[in-house]
Formats: structure tokens, C-alpha cells, sequence
């Protein structure tokens, strides 16, 4: 039931987007854009990082996120939705894993479909609007984190649990604070050094990674993990907020950095 649900919703959310924002005819150059952020998506889920985590191998940094956001940043909603896709059945036809979940499915065509939406609805609120709104995530990110990380007593990694001291709590909780305190006050700094045009792309773009990481990370993906194999959404979430203390500065200034990057090539590509 669940599988039939997630695929309705799926079919529904490629109605949406090929219905406002359909595919544009004779424009063979996004097509091949996107082709090329699949084969990205594709190598970037070769270089995931293991890292220890309370003497276990449990946390996975992975950079298949980037070209995917990339891309919904280039591209409108409906060749985001193409190449969030295609990048999941690629995936499982490189790396299978038996008979495929569709929640994995719609949360890769989020990654990228999300961006692309939030670049599209951005271009109508000024500069400053995009900066609260991306601030103010960051700040309930990092107070819900560390509420959450202040909560917990165990913590389940590898079908084995560990106890979470009061030590080992203060360290993540101060760890999760610092790291949003630090976001804030770079993006203000960066901010009055780069003009007004710079600072809308930059505040657009962690809008869509923080907004991308919300949804897809923190909310979907231990959904699909409980309904799976039944791990209590609470633990794996857990892990997860974790994880974005590592993951969310990467995915921000390396895409950022290739931002200008992308644009130069696509100019050059349209003449």
C-alpha cells in the first residue's frame, strides 16, 4: 500500500511540474545539460565517505546531492523531475538492491526538483526576503537539532546502542549551535562583499540546500527507513542531524563555488 501511495504521489508531482513548467521545444541544449548532471549524480555516488561515529562506521557523507540541487538550479521543475529520475534508476541499475522503493525514488527527484521550484517562486521576493527566510531556517534547524540531540537518551547505530552521557550531549549541542552561529554570521559577511545580484544567487542557493536537506534528509528519508526496516524514525533521525553539521557547509560553498562556473560554460554553450 505504501509503495502505491508514494508512486500516485509521484505521478502527480511530474503532472504538476510538466503541466506549469513543460519541456521547451527545439531547446535540445538543457537536455544535454541535464544528461551531464546525471552522469555527475552517477560518479558522485562512487566517492561516499564512511566515518566513525561513537566507534562505528555509520556516518555517510555522499556529494550526489550537489549536481543533483545543481541541477534543479539550472533547469526548470519538469528537466529536474527527468533528471532526479533517471539518476535513481541509474543508480539501482549500477548498484542493485532487489526490488526498488519508490520513497527513495521521490526523495532523488525532490533533491532536484525542490531547488528548481525555489529558484522559480524566488525570483518574485527581494534579496533581503530570501536572506530571513534562509537565516531563519538556519536558526530553527539548529535550536530543533539541539533540542532534539538534548532529548534523547540512546542512540541505535549498527543494531547496537549506545548511551548518550550528559558530556557527549553538550558536545553536540554545542557543536550543532556553533555551526549555526558560524553559517549566520559568513553569509552576513559575504553578504556586504559581494553586490546585490551575487548576494541573491548566494542566498538563493542555501535556501535550496538547507530547504532540499529539510525535507528530504531530516523528514522523508527516516520515514522510508522506518517503513522499510522498521528503524524508529527518532534514531535514525538522530544520525541525521548529525550528519548535517557536516554535510550542509560542504553542499553551500562547494555549489556556490561552481555556480559562476556552470554559468560561464552555459553561455558559452548558447553562442
Amino acid at each position: 500500500m505504501e509503495q502505491l501511495i508514494i508512486a500516485i504521489v509521484i505521478i502527480a508531482l511530474g503532472f504538476y511540474v510538466f503541466k506549469f513548467y513543460p519541456f521547451e521545444k527545439g531547446n535540445v541544449m538543457k537536455l544535454v545539460i541535464g544528461a551531464i548532471f546525471i552522469i555527475l549524480t552517477a560518479i558522485c555516488k562512487r566517492l561516499a565517505i564512511m566515518i566513525p561515529l561513537f566507534g562505528a562506521e555509520s556516518l555517510k557523507i555522499g556529494f550526489e546531492y550537489i549536481p543533483l540541487m545543481l541541477a534543479g538550479y539550472f533547469l526548470s521543475p519538469s528537466y529536474a523531475f527527468v533528471v532526479g529520475l533517471c539518476s535513481d534508476v541509474i543508480g539501482l541499475i549500477l548498484v542493485p538492491t532487489g526490488f526498488p522503493f519508490f520513497g527513495f525514488t521521490l526523495g532523488t527527484i525532490l533533491v532536484s526538483v525542490i531547488p528548481s521550484l525555489i529558484r522559480e517562486h524566488s525570483k518574485k521576493i527581494s534579496p533581503q526576503n530570501v536572506l530571513r527566510i534562509v537565516v531563519g531556517l538556519i536558526f530553527v534547524l539548529g535550536i530543533g537539532a539541539s533540542i532534539y540531540i538534548g532529548q534523547l537518551d540512546s542512540i541505535s547505530i549498527s543494531e547496537t546502542t549506545y548511551q548518550l552521557h550528559f558530556q557527549q550531549k553538550i558536545t553536540l549541542i554545542s557543536l550543532c549551535l556553533l555551526l549555526m552561529m558560524i553559517f549566520i554570521v559568513i553569509i552576513y559577511i559575504i553578504k556586504h562583499r559581494i553586490n546585490v545580484q551575487e548576494a541573491k544567487t548566494f542566498s538563493t542557493w542555501i535556501l535550496c540546500v538547507v530547504a532540499t536537506e529539510i525535507v528530504v534528509t531530516l523528514c522523508l528519508t527516516p520515514l522510508w527507513l522506518d517503513m522499510m526496516y522498521h528503524i524508529p524514525w527518532t534514531i535514525s533521525l538522530c544520525i541525521r542531524v548529525v550528519k548535517e553539521c557536516a554535510v550542509l557547509p560542504i553542499e553551500i560553498f562547494i555549489g556556490y563555488c561552481l555556480i559562476p562556473l556552470i554559468q560561464r560554460i552555459w553561455i558559452r554553450l548558447e553562442k
